[in-house]
C-alpha cells in the first residue's frame, strides 16, 4: 500500500492489510502485462533503487524500455501533487513504460506539453474518461466522480474508491459509474489479473463489486468497507463532506434487472437518475 495511506481492520478481518500488499501487487503486474501484451502502447509505472537491477533485468528480457520522468519523494506524493525534492531525500523515478523508442519520443513530448489527450490514448484510456480528467483535474486532484454523491450503482471495473490502497480494476479515473468503455477495458485488465492469481483476482473483483462507504472532508478521506477502514489524504472539501454510498453492480440489478446507473441526491426526499 502506499505510505500515505493507513488501514484499520475490522474484527476477526487483521488479515486484510496483508491481503491488500497482495491486491496491489497483483494490479502491477496486470498493468505491466498490458503493455508486454501489446493492450496498451505505454503504462505509468514506479522504479524503485532497491529495485533497480532486478527491474532492468525484467525490462531488457521482455523487450521494454522505461522513460524517467518524474523524481518522487518517497511518500509523500499523492495522485499527480508532485512535491519537489530537497538535496538527500529518498526518491524513486516514475515514468513510462513503452515497447518502442518513438512511443518514448511521443510520450516525452506530450508530457512536456501537458497534453493528457495524447498521453492518455497512448496509456489506452476511454475518450470520455480523459475529457473527464482534463475537465476536473485542474480544480479536483482525486477527482472521484465529483458530481456524484449519496448512493451510486456501477460496475467494480469503474470503482476506484480504493485506488490507494490496492485494489483496483484499471489505472484512470472513470468518467462515471457506469462508463461501459471503461469496463470494456476492465475487463481485459481483469483477464491477466485472473493469469496470475485466479483466487485472489475473484476476491478484489468481490471487494470492488459490495458495498462500501466515501466520506471525503477537509483533506482526508475515509474508506469504509465490511472488512477495514481506509484512511488517505485527498482533495479538501472544506465547507461540507462529500460521502458516496457505493451499492455496486449486484443491488442495481435486483432491484432493476437492468444494467447499473449513478444516482445522487438533490433533496432528502427525492433521488434523481443521472
Amino acid at each position: 500500500m502506499q505510505s500515505f495511506t493507513r488501514v484499520i481492520p475490522k474484527q476477526k478481518c487483521e488479515d486484510w492489510p496483508l491481503k491488500l500488499s497482495k491486491m496491489m501487487e497483483l494490479y502491477h503486474e496486470a498493468e505491466y502485462q498490458t503493455v508486454k501484451k501489446d493492450i496498451r502502447k505505454a503504462a505509468i509505472i514506479p522504479l524503485y533503487p532497491e529495485n533497480l537491477d532486478k527491474s532492468l533485468e525484467k525490462f531488457n528480457k521482455d523487450g521494454l524500455i522505461f522513460i524517467p520522468t518524474w523524481k518522487i519523494k518517497t511518500g509523500e506524493s499523492f495522485s499527480f501533487k508532485i512535491k519537489p525534492l530537497k538535496p538527500g531525500e529518498a526518491f524513486y523515478w516514475s515514468g513510462y513504460l513503452v515497447k518502442t523508442k518513438k512511443d518514448g519520443e511521443i510520450l516525452k513530448k506530450a508530457n512536456q506539453k501537458h497534453n493528457h489527450k495524447i498521453i492518455g490514448r497512448m496509456l489506452g484510456y476511454p475518450d470520455c474518461c480523459i475529457e473527464y480528467f482534463i475537465k476536473n483535474f485542474p480544480v479536483n486532484y482525486d477527482p472521484i466522480w465529483v458530481n456524484l454523491k449519496g448512493k451510486v450503482f456501477g460496475y467494480p471495473e469503474c470503482n476506484g474508491m480504493l485506488r490507494y490502497f490496492g485494489p483496483k480494476i484499471v489505472a484512470h479515473y472513470s468518467c462515471s459509474p457506469a462508463c461501459e468503455s471503461t469496463r470494456k477495458i476492465g475487463k481485459a485488465w481483469f483477464k491477466i489479473m485472473m493469469e496470475i492469481d485466479k483466487d485472489l483476482a475473484k476476491e478484489l473483483y468481490n471487494l470492488l463489486a459490495g458495498p462500501m462507504t466515501w466520506n471525503s472532508y477537509h483533506g482526508v478521506v475515509q474508506v469504509e468497507t465490511p472488512y477495514f477502514i481506509g484512511l488517505v489524504n485527498s482533495f479538501p472539501f472544506v465547507e461540507k463532506a462529500k460521502i458516496i454510498d457505493w451499492e455496486g453492480e449486484k443491488a442495481e440489478k435486483k432491484k432493476t434487472g437492468d444494467k447499473p446507473v449513478s444516482r445522487k441526491k438533490k433533496s432528502k426526499k427525492k433521488n434523481n437518475l443521472n
